[in-house]
């Protein structure tokens, strides 16, 4: 004769609300961040195609140009003109934080040639682009990305 034993468990709610919560907002995908439109003109003391060789030269190893591909540093789509760390989805210093600054083409001239002085701080490498017209360049190109 074989007995069956049959344990009745309470259920509980509390855990399973709990896992539920989690489910429908964790797992939902969030999109990735991005950056107001650009409003400034485009930087015209500059040569933009030249400026797009130097960056992926330079920069495209560590800034990335599509929302939500934040690398060593944070994507550059629409950053002429817009506030300093303004993305949720990359995880800026401090400093940079703290900075408020704008990157018009004065302030990217200034980080770009000299980010650990313009910015103490910054995680921005400290091998600097020392040729003025270089910068320009990029520049011109960095605010063609709208």
């Amino acid at each position: 004769m074989h007995q069956t034993i049959i344990h009745k468990t309470k259920p509980l709610p509390m855990l399973g609300w709990g896992l539920c919560i989690v489910i429908a907002t964790g797992c939902q995908h969030q999109p990735p961040a991005e950056r107001p439109a650009v409003t400034l003109p485009v930087y015209s003391q500059g040569d933009a195609d030249n400026g797009k060789k130097q960056y992926e030269e330079a920069c495209l190893k560590c800034h990335k140009l599509q929302p939500g591909n934040n690398e060593k540093g944070p994507q550059l789509m629409r950053i002429y003109g817009a506030k300093s760390a303004l993305l949720t989805d990359y995880q800026y210093t401090d400093a940079l934080k703290n900075s408020n600054m704008t990157w018009t083409a004065e302030n990217l001239d200034k980080y770009i040639a000299h980010p650990k002085q313009t910015i103490a701080g910054t995680r921005m490498r400290s091998d600097p682009i020392a040729d003025a017209k270089v910068r320009q360049d990029i520049i011109a190109y960095i605010s063609t990305l709208r």
